[in-house]
């Protein structure tokens, strides 16, 4: 469908009917052709069936599983946190918990961080336990990123990041221990959470 017979059909303005768009092409249930400016259904509507295995969580399903404990592991460590799935330029965040603090913030839910991020780094990797650290995400600050495993262990479900003082989350840093104990206990955690949580 064009996009302008969606608009005229919807009786929506060109920009709210872009951002509704934009934000389904982001969890894969519609595909845009820019050349055409005409939409259709993503792949979940075309009948194609999710592998047996290796099967990864619905977006929603992953930020709805995480947030209870992106919540509390902000609160634990004092850091903000985020939850980024795979993205062609990179890494999305989808949910954004921010520090426990009364310092301004900017709520970073929707950007796209670039495949220099820690989030990006370790999603384009093995699903494993690992752990992948970059600075310079604001003065004397970093992030360190963990995988969310799908239930099965073969995929990434999402990456959970930390993000707060360098001293405290640099690998190399007697510090940054109890950081990536608390990591990794929210990352297992909605891991859990997904058992059973319907598979794209």
């Amino acid at each position: 469908m064009s996009f302008r017979r969606l608009t005229t059909s919807l009786g929506l303005p060109d920009r709210t009917v872009g951002d509704v768009i934009s934000g389904l092409r982001a969890e894969g249930l519609v595909e845009y052709d820019a050349a055409s400016a005409t939409c259709r259904p993503g792949e979940p509507f075309r009948g194609a069936a999710a592998p047996a295995t290796g099967a990864r969580p619905d977006c929603n399903d992953v930020r709805a599983a995480a947030m209870i404990w992106a919540d509390a592991l902000a609160a634990r460590t004092g850091m903000s946190v985020l939850l980024a799935v795979a993205h062609p330029e990179g890494a999305q965040v989808v949910h954004h918990v921010f520090r426990p603090d009364n310092r301004p913030q900017r709520l970073a839910t929707g950007d796209v961080l670039p495949h220099t991020s820690a989030p990006a780094r370790l999603l384009a990797g093995p699903c494993d336990d690992r752990c992948a650290y970059e600075e310079g995400a604001g003065p004397d600050e970093a992030r360190l990123a963990v995988s969310v495993p799908c239930p099965d262990g073969v995929r990434h479900a999402a990456a959970l990041c930390l993000t707060g003082p360098r001293r405290l989350l640099d690998p190399a840093g007697a510090g940054s221990r109890r950081c990536t104990e608390a990591l990794r206990d929210a990352a297992r955690a909605v891991t859990s959470a997904l058992v059973g949580a319907p598979a794209r």
